[in-house]
């Protein structure tokens, strides 16, 4: 009788331990989540040797950009550099880019850097942090991917009125027009004179163009004006043209 008892037992032991098994294997093993396949954008970069990768996806990304291209403008190519790096890397990064524009001559295309983190976090980021803009580049008008620059060639506070300069100011008035963006402009002088004038000055130079704008139509609570005057030069005052470069008014796009 304890043989025949203790027979059961261990027929039902062997099959609570079989469905158990069966119980695990169906909703345990079988059914857990594949890992993510990460999936990247059309551009991405090395991470060991800064080279350009690019797939299937990106034929139609660069005909994106060429088809936006606007008369008289330069495709700015901002590469990044990451964690680590210099600014060299975003450069060589860019310059990179740049050859795969075989559609555009040497001097339609502008390069620069930016910092950014991680590279292998940002991966699956558009274009691998890479940025890009189609830029007005002249004597008066400097115009980088967040940022742009009016230069004054003689020492006034008159604005700027040339040609592109006026087209610029349109575009710009447009964008502010129909997004939610306001700007800052930033006056800034050459060394001439005394500090306080140039102060004064670079504070008329920047409600010159606020002025402007807000006869475009751009309301006027989206437009910040202040003067740095003589202290944050881009060159030694020490040439004509260096000065130049210094009497300006810088536009931020801000949030």
């Amino acid at each position: 009788m304890k043989k025949t008892l203790a027979l059961l037992l261990f027929i039902l032991f062997l099959l609570l331990a079989w469905f158990s098994w069966g119980w695990y294997k169906d909703t345990v093993v079988c059914c857990a989540e594949p890992a993510p396949v990460v999936e990247y954008g059309p551009l991405i970069f090395d991470c060991s040797t800064g080279e350009v990768i690019t797939n299937d996806l990106w034929p139609a990304k660069k005909q994106e950009i060429l088809n936006a291209k606007i008369e008289g403008k330069k495709l700015l190519i901002v590469g990044p550099y990451f964690t680590g790096e210099t600014e060299q890397a975003g450069l060589e990064r860019a310059e990179k880019v740049k050859s795969l524009f075989t559609e555009l001559s040497a001097d339609e295309v502008e390069i620069d850097a930016r910092a950014a983190s991680d590279c292998e976090i940002t991966k699956v980021k558009m274009l691998h942090e890479l940025k890009y803009k189609w830029v007005t580049r002249n004597d008066d008008v400097m115009e980088n991917f967040g940022t742009t620059m009016v230069f004054y060639k003689y020492d006034s506070a008159e604005e700027v009125s040339s040609e592109s300069v006026l087209a610029y100011f349109n575009e710009l008035a447009t964008f502010l027009k129909t997004s939610g963006d306001h700007i800052l402009l930033v006056g800034h002088t050459d060394s001439d004179g005394a500090a306080e004038y140039n102060e004064d000055l670079g504070l008329k130079r920047a409600k010159e163009y606020k002025a402007h704008l807000i006869g475009l139509g751009v309301a006027e609570d989206k437009i910040t004006v202040e003067s740095k005057g003589e202290t944050m030069p881009l060159k030694p005052n020490d040439s004509k043209e260096n000065k130049k470069l210094n009497r300006r008014v810088e536009i931020h796009i801000t949030k």
